[in-house]
């Protein structure tokens, strides 16, 4: 017999227990619900039409008193807006009589409210102050009303006292029927109990002795065999993980060589580097290292948290943030040991499963002591021949403004021209001698940045009064957009005045004939604030973005006059700052450069 079968035969006993309930339910309430509606729609209407009954001839009774008390036309009104709506309850009862008396009482409303109404009409028909109206209220009407409100009343009562009674037998019945479904369902709890402990025996046990298998199995013994004692899903679920459990035997057999060898392979790889690589878990514990590692490990006391920044980066990796990867030396370490003084530069790499779970972070340093020190020379170099060839230009400047000023006699035109042209060249050669000497001085360290703290809007609306003028010169139209309440920030405001020049002049230089530049200032994220200089130029091949900011670089096809220090300057000044710098593009449709500037804390 199949396990489907089985179980089928098991539960069906129970599942007849629960039909039978539902039906017997469903009868329940089919005709708990027809005597709810039987006094909803009978008794109800009844007690509502009686209830307005007396609310109208009372309405009908104050009309008489305010015209007997002088307020003639209150009266009437009062009288005549009651009047109809008596007369529409009255017939609504007289069309749902369904209790014995009811009808009787009913005929007696309707005569005495004919009575009522030819009294009335007598009533108004007589003058305000004529002492008959009084009698005729008194003596004939006041006591009719008071007969007509306690009919009513009967009636009002006589189908309260039948919704009480059908109330209580409907609970009554609910509670008969309460108790039987309460001994069905323990009836049905004892026969599932039953039928639940014999297919246990013969299912369960198997399945548990399985799983127990199955568990062993994952935990790498793989010798396991489970018995096969019948021939359903169950036991053929068993001759399955039999059958799986030889093939992992065997493949175990013929891998473990290979896993062995492929593990070989990657130590000797990994000793081969003549860098430090240490591999390390998510709880930072080194799993992995080479020689080289270990050496450097014992120099700087056995572990990385000894080095501040990389351990950092390490904590960064591991929460999901992007792979550490530097570009310039500005990120190499200085390591003393006994070897000397080192520079090593740290590249932090995460290592994700499928999901992109951090599961480690692989910490490569790499020997950058000598390109370091060629670095510093190159600084020193470019620093030392600026300075030298500023003192001689200098000189050079003056002697051309001197003849251009005709200090020392009349120039003809050809002679002006060519000072013209010596004078233009000479001051883009001082702008580039001080965009050197600015750059060795933010390479090798120096301090140039004075932060004061500055209204973020007043930063804002001065770069705009000091690049309108460019802007508007060249027929194009400065657009601002600002977020509003933003935060202080400190700042040098020399310096970041240049980095704003530098952008808007790039902007401008680039973009279209009657073209609109944007700048813009809005929060970014709750610790900073973004600067942007949006301009509507060809914009910048993607393969060269990234590049834009490297010293010298410029984009061939741009046609600059400049030497590619510009950005590269405004990178070091943002950076002094503690803010991050770059630029998004797109070709064909400009290039927005921005940077970010951390909120005054």
């Amino acid at each position: 017999m199949t396990l489907n079968r089985r179980l089928l035969l098991g539960t069906a006993p129970l599942m007849l227990i629960l039909l039978a309930v539902g039906i017997y339910a469903i009868h329940l309430f089919s005709k708990l619900g027809g005597a709810i509606d039987v006094i909803m729609r009978e008794n109800y209407a009844s007690v509502v039409a009686s209830q307005n009954m007396k609310e109208a001839a009372e309405r009908m009774d104050s009309g008489l008193a305010f015209a007997l008390n002088g307020e003639e036309q209150k009266g009437r009104d009062s009288y005549q807006q009651a009047l109809p709506l008596f007369e529409q309850n009255s017939d609504a009862e007289a069309k749902n009589i369904t209790l014995p008396g009811e009808g009787e009482l009913e005929a007696k409303i309707q005569r005495q409210h004919a009575d009522y109404q030819k009294l009335a009409a007598k009533f108004f028909a007589l003058p305000n102050n004529d002492p008959a109206r009084r009698s005729l209220y008194f003596d004939e009407l006041l006591p009719l009303f008071t007969s007509i409100k306690n009919t009513a009343g009967e009636i009002l009562d006589l189908n309260q006292k039948n919704m009480v009674e059908a109330n209580n037998q409907a609970r009554a019945q609910s509670r008969a029927s309460s108790q039987l479904m309460v001994f069905i369902l323990l009836g049905g709890l004892a026969t599932a109990a039953i039928i639940s402990y014999f297919l246990a025996q013969s299912i369960v046990r198997p399945l548990v002795s399985l799983t127990e298998s199955a568990q062993q199995l994952g935990e790498g013994h793989l010798d396991q065999h489970v018995p096969v004692v019948s021939h359903d899903e169950v036991g053929r679920l068993a001759e399955t993980f039999n059958k799986m459990a030889a093939r992992l035997r065997a493949y175990r057999q013929s891998t473990t060589e290979q896993l062995l060898r492929a593990q070989q392979t990657t130590h000797d790889a990994l000793q081969a580097f003549p860098d430090p690589i240490i591999v390390l878990s998510p709880e930072k514990e080194i799993q992995l290292q080479n020689v080289a590692a270990e050496r450097f490990l014992k120099q700087i006391g056995g572990h990385l948290d000894a080095l501040a920044p990389v351990s950092a980066y390490i904590e960064q990796s591991l929460k999901g943030a992007p792979d550490f990867q530097p570009t310039s030396f500005d990120k190499a370490m200085l390591v003393s040991s006994d070897e000397g003084e080192k520079f090593f530069l740290p590249r932090v790499l995460a290592m994700r499963k499928e999901t992109g779970a951090v599961f480690g972070v692989v910490v490569a340093l790499q020997d950058v002591t000598r390109f370091r020190v060629a670095d510093d020379v190159k600084t020193d170099l470019i620093a030392t021949v600026s300075h030298e060839l500023k003192t001689p230009l200098t000189s050079l400047q003056m002697a051309v403004y001197l003849l251009l000023e005709e200090k020392v006699g009349p120039l003809n035109s050809k002679q002006t021209e060519l000072l013209l042209a010596a004078r233009h060249n000479s001051d883009r050669l001082f702008e580039m001698i001080e965009d050197l000497l600015d750059l060795a001085r933010f390479e090798g360290g120096a301090s140039l940045i004075d932060k004061k703290p500055v209204s973020s809007h007043e930063l804002l609306e001065e770069v705009v009064k000091r690049e309108q003028e460019l802007v508007s010169s060249r027929g194009l139209h400065l657009e601002v957009a600002e977020e509003p309440h933003l935060p202080a920030i400190a700042v040098s405001r020399p310096r970041i005045d240049q980095v704003f020049a530098n952008f808007i002049s790039n902007a401008v230089r680039h973009s279209p004939a009657r073209g609109t530049i944007k700048l813009s200032a809005a929060r970014e994220g709750a610790k900073a604030v973004r600067f942007s200089v949006k301009d509507e130029g060809r914009g910048i091949p993607r393969e060269m973005a990234r590049r834009v900011f490297d010293k010298f670089f410029r984009v061939p096809e741009a046609g600059d006059e400049g030497v590619g220090l510009g950005l590269s300057i405004a990178r070091e000044i943002v950076l002094a700052h503690g803010g991050n710098i770059g630029v998004d593009t797109d070709r064909g449709r400009g290039s927005e450069f921005y940077f970010t500037l951390p909120v005054l804390s």
